[in-house]
């Protein structure tokens, strides 16, 4: 409750302070603080067990909530919280990839057709197939070559059947993929807030060098998968533009290294200025 409550509040005060108007689109001013609310908690739930190394209280969903913030300086939209939820399902997935309690088919399909039913929501997601790849990589290299084969035939299923609709409604497979060959829209500066991201991912980077040498299994294959992620997400910005919302996605890519990142260190101040940079760094926006 005090989860929801904070995200909330603290996204309608942002988007109060950030959009010109307001009130335009009442339900969606109104409905995205709540929605933004719903999607912390369910970013925790979904990712904290499934993981095997997050802590099991809610600051994964806070610090996903601070870099949603952080990477939107124009508002937070709702679409921005659907985006992050639909991809933290997808984080989910790929953490049972290495979890010995699950049936290993039956986890490498449903990675494989998610990654391919995110394509009705944009054709660049289609791509997801590659980190989901390098996802299974990341816990034993020496994967054999029917595990990649499961993951391709379970996204080409989906993909086929996608076609197939596009077909019934006398749509062509090149004019529905023609999106992936434009050139991306106009891109913009990093704002403050993706600057400071960028500075403590940096310095996530060394924690998670350390975490290799140190750290057990789940942890060390976690923190791979995000880096997986992350420079996926940053790729996809690279390639397609914001219209692919590849903030949100970051956000649920780095939020783990932010936990990370709090749990090494000793003081509370540093603790802190973590929250704080973030929060700044997003409410800068405002000036």
């Amino acid at each position: 409750m005090v989860l929801f409550v904070l995200t909330a509040g603290l996204t309608a005060l942002f988007n109060f302070l950030v959009i010109d108007d307001p009130k335009e689109g009442t339900w969606s001013f109104w409905g995205t603080p709540g929605l933004v609310g719903l999607a912390a908690w369910f970013v925790n739930v979904v990712l904290v067990y499934r993981s095997r190394y997050l802590k099991t209280n809610y600051v994964l969903g806070w610090y996903w909530f601070l870099l949603l913030l952080a990477t939107h300086p124009e508002g937070i939209k709702l679409h921005h919280a659907w985006v992050s939820m639909l991809f933290a399902i997808w984080l989910a997935m790929a953490y049972e990839l290495g979890d010995e309690r699950k049936n290993g088919l039956v986890s490498r399909s449903n990675l494989g057709l998610f990654s391919a039913f995110l394509g009705i929501f944009s054709v660049a997601w289609w791509s997801s197939i590659a980190p989901a790849w390098l996802a299974l990589r990341s816990g034993n290299p020496r994967q054999p070559a029917r595990t990649y084969l499961q993951i391709g035939a379970a996204w080409a299923i989906g993909f086929a059947l996608m076609a197939l609709v596009w077909t019934m409604q006398g749509q062509t497979l090149g004019t529905e993929l023609a999106p992936l060959w434009s050139s991306p829209s106009a891109w913009h500066m990093p704002g403050a807030g993706s600057i400071v991201l960028l500075l403590w991912l940096a310095l996530a980077l060394g924690e998670t060098l350390r975490a290799m040498t140190s750290a057990k299994k789940a942890k060390r294959r976690g923190l791979l998968l995000s880096w997986i992620g992350i420079f996926w997400a940053v790729g996809l910005y690279a390639w397609q533009g914001p219209e692919t919302n590849a903030s949100a996605i970051l956000s649920v890519f780095a939020a783990p290294h932010m936990v990370n990142l709090q749990s090494y260190m000793k003081r509370a101040w540093m603790i802190r200025l973590l929250d704080i940079s973030l929060l700044a760094a997003a409410f800068s926006a405002v000036l």
